[in-house]
């Protein structure tokens, strides 16, 4: 039997994209739990409300979610869903930003993260995924706050994870040991980071994370 869809959007237009994608794939049916109708036409919600009564109503496999719902905040909803339904498997779409968004939609309990420029054939490739059991890695908090820092700030921020030192950092980068050390205070400073150790840890945390290692 084909996987049963939730699909949660307030874009008539785009949910109807997502649906006919969905109608062309074998695999997926988009279910309403009203026999009268045909099973792929409805399993939609434009807001959370809707989307908790009708999964409680057709127990979908999977649902894909828009944080951006009308008077609503799709990550709660993400969160609802994976509380209610532990087994569902859950696609986040959005227009945000990937690099910000991704980690707090997979921390909230989506296997996977599309963004909508990225087009139905990236939505369908990530449901299946998901119906497979995949998940997408969970960046770390420091993989994620490090998306927050400036390019010239991630450059000192990866020569402290590579084990440079401040001179050694700034004779890297072409500028002064104290301009190094005025990046280093403000890389703690969005970091959160209390002290200089704290910050070196962290950094090399990140270039593990990242493979960067060398």
């Amino acid at each position: 039997m084909p996987l049963k869809v939730l699909l949660v959007d307030d874009h008539p237009l785009f949910r109807a994209g997502v649906a006919a994608a969905l109608q062309a794939d074998h695999a997926f049916t988009i279910d309403d739990g009203d026999p009268g109708r045909a099973s792929w036409a409805l399993g939609e919600a434009d807001h959370a409300l809707a989307a908790r009564e009708l999964a409680r109503q057709v127990s979908p496999d999977a649902a894909i979610v828009d944080l951006l719902l009308q008077n609503d905040d799709g990550l709660r909803l993400v969160r609802e869903l994976r509380q209610e339904h532990p087994r569902l498997k859950i696609v986040v779409l959005s227009m945000l930003a990937k690099a910000d968004y991704e980690p707090k939609a997979l921390q909230a309990g989506a296997s996977f993260f599309v963004s909508k420029q990225e087009g139905l054939v990236a939505i369908l490739a990530a449901l299946h995924r998901a119906a497979a059991n995949e998940r997408a890695h969970v960046p770390s908090p420091a993989t994620h706050a490090v998306a927050d820092l400036s390019e010239r700030e991630r450059q000192v921020f990866l020569q402290l994870g590579l084990g440079r030192s401040t001179a050694e950092t700034a004779e890297a980068l072409g500028v002064s040991v104290k301009t190094i050390e005025s990046h280093r205070e403000a890389i703690k400073a969005k970091l959160g980071l209390p002290h200089t150790n704290a910050l070196v840890a962290r950094a090399a945390l990140w270039v593990r994370e990242q493979g960067l290692a060398r």
